[in-house]
């Protein structure tokens, strides 16, 4: 069984939500974890396509009403690349307050186009076989980094962005049920309108309250794409919704 990633945090049952102790007096309204695909079948340009549809999405002015709309007006932010064995860290966790902030947020994740993720993502293991698709293991990545925030939100958010299934170890439902379990919720957005990978994304690796799987067709609507990824993060009904749906499908 594999829980190499961040397993020893999960052994002290650590609540993923409001019950987690604050390191510091920051409470947000979400803390908000993105995994974007580096896999075999994203090439370098998918890559930056990516990254730069992020960055444009957190400058967004929709996405900053919808956080100042909330309680607190603040989200935890963090995003990795993944695929499988390492998991570069694109943007550690900061908070999402005002304009400032999500201005940081773009920039660091733009320096991060200059960086091979893939080339870097293997610098640190003595055997390389290849990008594969371990969406169980990102899941495992998203849920030990949320452990590691230094402030409790009310509600705990992992983004899963890819085009594949997942092809290492056990399948990605295991994984997305045990974060399911304890009160996190996973959203999707799948890389591509393959009618089979959105029916996988929305059975196998979404899940918790108002979950939802999103699609796209075409690198120059990757911004708009997550916006209304994060609008939806944002905005959920946490009080709604069951374990593994009802989905929401939507695509560009």
């Amino acid at each position: 069984m594999k829980r190499c990633t961040g397993g020893w945090l999960l052994a002290f049952g650590v609540a993923l939500v409001v019950s987690q102790p604050a390191l510091s007096a920051d409470l947000t309204d979400a803390n908000i974890v993105t995994g974007i695909d580096i896999s075999n079948s994203i090439d370098p340009d998918e890559m930056r396509h990516e990254l730069v549809g992020l960055a444009q999405a957190i400058r967004d002015p929709r996405v900053m009403t919808a956080i100042k709309a909330g309680k607190r007006g603040r989200i935890g932010f963090a995003v990795f690349a993944w695929h499988h064995g390492q998991f570069p860290v694109v943007v550690p966790w900061m908070i999402i307050a005002s304009p400032q902030d999500a201005e940081i947020a773009a920039r660091a994740i733009e320096a991060r186009q200059l960086v091979d993720l893939e080339l870097e993502g293997r610098a640190q293991v003595e055997w390389y076989i290849g990008r594969l698709t371990d969406i169980s293991q990102a899941i495992e990545y998203a849920d030990a980094m949320l452990l590691t925030a230094s402030y409790a939100g009310n509600r705990a958010v992992v983004n899963i962005v890819g085009n594949g299934e997942d092809n290492v170890g056990e399948d990605s439902a295991a994984a997305r049920d045990r974060f399911v379990a304890r009160g996190g919720t996973i959203n999707g957005l799948v890389l591509g309108q393959d009618a089979a990978m959105i029916a996988y994304y929305r059975d196998q690796v979404i899940g918790g309250r108002a979950s939802f799987v999103m699609s796209i067709d075409r690198n120059s609507a990757m911004a708009d794409a997550f916006v209304r990824k994060f609008l939806g993060d944002i905005v959920a009904d946490s009080a709604t919704g069951s374990l593994h749906g009802p989905a929401t499908t939507g695509g560009l």
